[in-house]
């Protein structure tokens, strides 16, 4: 009887600790729309626009990229944004970083704002962009 008690007192303590650890995975989560690339495992694209602006002569003047987001994490998240516009050769031409703060779980954004969710690049390269890749990391709080 007390073999029996001290086999499912341990098969229970390997369980919970099989179960338990980090909240965030490893695994990453990567999802193509259009021209614009998400890598994240907490949220996903609700809405995204990728633009180019044109002068008179059809040069591309600037490129401006917009997203919506949705948690998919099961939990209140932080994050951290890495916004990065890349030619068709995978070079990164230009980079910005925005930040999410206080995303309740299932919540999806509803209005894009330019300082939270735009990101536009007018640089002399902005003809050479192909695609943007938006990177998005929990940001773990003290």
């Amino acid at each position: 009887m007390k073999k029996q008690l001290i086999i499912l007192v341990a098969s229970i303590c390997i369980l919970t600790a099989t179960l338990s650890g980090c909240q965030q995975s490893n695994s990453t989560i990567v999802t193509q729309n259009d021209k614009v690339l998400l890598q994240s495992d907490i949220v996903e694209l609700s809405t995204v626009n990728f633009s180019k602006t044109m002068d008179k002569e059809g040069k591309i003047t600037s490129v401006t990229v917009k997203w919506l987001f949705h948690n998919i994490a099961e939990r209140l998240i932080n994050a951290n944004i890495l916004v990065q516009f890349a030619d068709t050769n995978g070079n990164i031409i230009f980079s910005d970083t925005r930040e999410l703060l206080n995303v309740p779980a299932g919540y999806t954004e509803r209005y894009i704002s330019p300082g939270a969710n735009t990101v536009m690049y007018d640089g002399k390269d902005a003809g050479s962009i192909d695609h943007v890749i938006i990177t998005v990391t929990e940001k773990i709080m003290p």
